[in-house]
């Protein structure tokens, strides 16, 4: 799941305004913690939320009275992991802007769609069926209608989010002699957290040859045993190479974050590979959060997976 979400329109005031404040109640409500805000890519920074805005939260009991805009630009882009936009102009300027962090970057309705409509494929979605009208300027009962049309998408949201919170995804790991150490902690790490994670050995320092336990994380992620695998060696290079030969796996050797969260988003990966020689148990468990907690975002990235896999058809 994320764990920061921006929201961006045009000027601060009224859309973006209203759905930062809509996550941060319901959010609060169920128990997210979430880092949330709101930005504007022509606003002028300091103008206070607009009336209407404030008037229709009010209604929820939400007080926005003390909103101060915000201007988009790429070091605030940086500090979140997910930046939802209201049309698909904002969208547009936001990945004009800064197209470093197109991967993060979603219409609002598109996003909650995507994730939370069953049985439809991101291809199917339309873009034009994804903007929220703007009530700048209207009448109040404008603005309680587009209040509704975000707030219908945020609660969509946060029960998915809520949903992934309470059913923690079921993890099978595994090293050989090199990784056992780092094994043991990532394992204890991630079962603090809620994971149901499962050891597929190797127990002990005893040297033993990493492709057998790599070939058994990696049917056990393939038979869909487990929605994800981590695989550790020294390097974490023979891991990837031999988990990476059973069909249906994409096994990732990631050393940074960054990778970690590409590897979900872009590639779909399925298998984390670490090395427990190169990488530090700090950075370690950083890499572990960030590949556990990402998603793929499919569309054209989706396209490309396939092709991999016709490769072993």
């Amino acid at each position: 799941m994320v764990t920061s979400v921006l929201f961006v329109c045009t000027g601060n005031t009224c859309r973006s305004v209203m759905a930062e404040y809509l996550l941060r109640h319901y959010a609060k409500e169920a128990g997210l913690e979430l880092k949330i805000g709101s930005a504007g890519l022509h606003a002028y920074p300091g103008d206070e939320a607009s009336q209407g805005a404030v008037t229709v939260l009010e209604e929820l009991g939400l007080d926005a009275s003390s909103h101060r805009s915000r201007k988009v630009h790429p070091l605030l882009l940086e500090e979140y992991d997910l930046v939802l936009a209201m049309t698909s102009l904002h969208k547009l300027g936001l990945e004009e802007l800064a197209p470093e962090f197109g991967d993060k970057i979603f219409l609002l309705k598109e996003f909650v769609e995507r994730n939370t409509t069953s049985g439809q494929e991101p291809g199917e979605l339309i873009e034009k069926d994804y903007e929220i009208s703007d009530p700048f300027g209207q009448s109040v009962e404008v603005y309680r209608e587009s209040r509704e049309e975000i707030r219908e998408k945020i609660l969509a949201l946060v029960d998915y989010w809520t949903r992934g919170k309470e059913q923690k995804m079921k993890i099978v790991i595994g090293a050989d002699h090199g990784g056992y150490e780092a094994k043991t902690a990532v394992l204890e790490y991630l079962t603090a957290q809620g994971y149901q994670v499962e050891d597929y050995g190797t127990y002990s320092e005893e040297s033993c040859d990493y492709p057998d336990v790599a070939h058994k994380v990696g049917k056990a992620v393939a038979q869909e045993e487990f929605e994800l695998g981590i695989l550790i060696c020294g390097t974490g290079i023979g891991m990837s190479l031999a988990a990476n030969k059973v069909p249906g796996i994409r096994a990732a050797l990631c050393q940074d974050t960054y990778s970690a969260r590409m590897a979900r988003a872009h590639n779909n990966s399925n298998v984390l590979c670490l090395g427990a020689r190169v990488t530090g148990l700090g950075l370690m468990m950083d890499i572990v959060d960030t590949y556990v907690q990402g998603s793929f975002t499919g569309g054209r990235h989706a396209r490309r997976v396939e092709k991999i896999e016709q490769v072993e058809k």
